[in-house]
């Protein structure tokens, strides 16, 4: 029995030792396993970092941007910056330090700005010999994150004769991209030469200022801005005498056109009123019909409403000049149709509004004047005479009502049209108020 036992007590302890073997093997290797598990986690999350990322500029940075792929703990990830606070409108270089499970990784961010500026191109529809026009005008909607953008002409148009031609023009910012596109110029050869309009002969008194200019308007097909020019070379200011003025209009293109005047310089005569003395006299009349809420046309409809109901006709007075004229009809109540005009012209004068004084022509018993004036940029023709049997005026009419004007029984408005400025074709005679002297709203 005793033996019996002792064998049996030697195989028990064997197989003891054989378990303790195996479970420290087993250990060993589950310890072993663990720590190539962690060991592959982090080294999966570093291969995983990406060690330099680059972003446009104006494009949201996002944390997902510095892993190579989605991982579980993407989110968890803490950044050593808020991402959402950086201006990515402007380039710039960080350090970014990331933290995973305690663990860091280092990475550097890079906002970068390789776009070029966009723009819609502008086609350029130009006359021969124009200016050449800012770069800036064949561009419109310019884009860019950055500002300034640079705008310059590689090539310049050919604006010497008709053609059609493509013109490069670069846009650059700040960065150094660059944009060149290409811009269509068509050119046409301007051959009409500018109009000028209201020219007429002038009768001045030696001493007084020459006024040239009034009146008279340069227009042109194409050029918004023709020139004008005044050659009184031959005019000697002392000396009486007719003298030849020529007005020359040029346009953009070079076309020009011109007109001669005759100047006549004369002396002024005894009953001479200085235009001072008469306009002291006419800006009484006008302070007390207008006043400055007024609009021009109502200034205006004021004023030959007055002449018109204030001044008596009579059939001869002094005309020696028009500032005589228009003192007579404003002090003395009374004149001819000459005196009717000129005071107009005077009160007109006052309240700033461009006139001018036409005359019948042709006649066959007497001159008449009337006046045109200017409103809203247009020119109208205004007449306070009273006509006998007639007992309304003529205010703010074209050449198409003034001509079917039929007031008295007769008409008499014959001019030459060439010597004024171009009248209106738009009629405005529906908002007068004739009887109450009013503008209609």
């Amino acid at each position: 029995m005793a033996q019996r036992y002792g064998r049996s007590n030697s195989k028990s302890n064997k197989g003891s030792k054989g378990v303790f073997i195996a479970l420290c093997l087993g250990t060993a290797t589950l310890v072993l396993v663990l720590i190539a598990t962690v060991i592959g986690f982090f080294r999966m999350h570093y291969e995983n970092v990406i060690p330099h990322v680059i972003i446009e500029c104006g494009e949201k940075v996002e944390k997902s941007d510095f892993f190579e792929s989605d991982l579980v703990y993407v989110d968890d990830a803490e950044f050593s910056v808020d991402l959402s606070q950086i201006n990515t409108n402007i380039p710039q270089e960080m350090d970014i330090t990331i933290t995973i499970l305690n663990k860091t990784f280092e990475s550097k961010l890079t906002i970068a700005d390789t776009l070029a500026p966009t723009c819609t191109v502008q086609p350029q529809y130009m006359y021969a010999n124009e200016k050449v026009p800012d770069v800036s005008e064949c561009v419109k909607d310019v884009y860019d994150i950055q500002q300034p953008v640079s705008i310059e002409y590689m090539t310049e148009p050919d604006l010497t004769s008709s053609n059609t031609s493509v013109v490069y023009c670069k846009l650059e910012d700040i960065s150094g991209n660059i944009n060149i596109v290409e811009v269509p110029f068509y050119i046409t050869v301007d051959e009409i030469a500018p109009e000028i309009s209201g020219t007429r002969n002038l009768k001045v008194y030696i001493g007084d200022t020459i006024q040239y200019r009034k009146g008279v308007t340069v227009t042109d097909d194409i050029d918004q801005n023709p020139r004008l020019e005044i050659d009184n070379s031959k005019v000697e200011p002392s000396k009486p005498g007719t003298y030849t003025v020529t007005y020359i209009a040029y346009d953009a293109a070079g076309n020009s056109s011109s007109v001669d005047i005759k100047l006549t310089l004369v002396k002024k005569p005894n009953t001479y009123i200085e235009p001072d003395v008469l306009y002291a006299e006419a800006q009484k009349v006008v302070n007390k019909i207008t006043n400055s809420g007024m609009t021009d046309m109502e200034k205006a409809l004021k004023i030959f409403r007055w002449c018109r109901y204030n001044i008596h006709y009579i059939t001869s007075t002094d005309t020696s000049s028009w500032t005589r004229a228009a003192y007579d009809a404003l002090t003395k109540r009374q004149g001819t149709c000459f005196s009717f005009a000129m005071a107009a012209r005077a009160l007109l004068d006052c309240c700033g509004i461009p006139n001018q004084i036409v005359k019948r022509d042709p006649f066959r018993w007497s001159a008449h004047y009337w006046n045109l004036i200017k409103i809203n940029g247009e020119w109208y023709h205004c007449d306070s005479t009273p006509r006998q049997h007639y007992h309304g005026y003529v205010f703010m009419m074209t050449d198409y009502e003034l001509a079917n004007f039929h007031g008295g029984g007769y008409n008499g408005y014959n001019f030459k049209k060439s010597l004024y400025p171009k009248r209106s074709t738009t009629s405005v005679q529906n908002k007068i108020n004739y009887e109450t002297g009013t503008v209609k709203k």
